[in-house]
């Protein structure tokens, strides 16, 4: 039996799972963190749609799947999840470019430039949550037109770029210690 899921498949309890964006216009992928919620406060979504946008502001059209990380992983079953959401037949463009069909973690190659920029730092950075690295949605329009505060002035958790950095990692396993659990 494959280890492939069918896109659309129902998911596993308790499995751990991401997201795959696919423009239908750029036929990219980005990958995205899982999200349960209300999709109008989807600010990470939102923030990886803002580049798929026509030079009218017309936005692309795309698809978004919900999908076990562990068939992600194994590079078979990610061509064949590929493949299914590119819609079969030939191999296409990865018969001469075998780069073709890789995806981009949107957030985490933000978070390893940085990472790199600081020079690898273990125990903290000198940036770690500041608010330039506040992920931040393009929706100041629209937020003013129904009378909401600023995005970053709105109570409620916020994501920041240092999510995905491997620094964050040692911040929440200190501050596991000193909440008194287990690190």
């Amino acid at each position: 039996m494959s280890n492939v899921p069918i896109i659309g498949e129902k998911k596993m309890d308790n499995e751990p799972m991401f997201r795959l964006l696919f423009c239908l216009v750029c036929q990219t992928l980005n990958e995205l963190p899982p999200y349960d919620g209300d999709p109008e406060l989807d600010h990470l979504l939102a923030i990886a749609c803002e580049s798929h946008v026509f030079p009218s502001g017309e936005p692309h059209k795309g698809k978004l799947f919900v999908l076990p990380l562990r068939a992600w992983a194994k590079s078979e079953s990610k061509k064949e999840i590929i493949r299914q959401i590119k819609g079969g037949g030939s191999k296409g463009l990865a018969e001469v470019d075998d780069t073709f069909y890789e995806s981009r973690s949107t957030f985490m190659e933000g978070a390893m430039e940085c990472y790199q920029r600081h020079n690898k730092p273990k125990d903290g950075c000198v940036d770690w949550q500041d608010k330039s690295k506040l992920l931040i949605p393009n929706t100041i329009k629209e937020r003013k037109a129904e009378g909401m505060a600023r995005y970053q002035d709105e109570a409620g958790p916020k994501t920041y770029l240092c999510n995905f950095c491997p620094v964050s990692i040692g911040v929440n396993q200190r501050k596991q210690k000193l909440l008194g659990g287990r690190a």
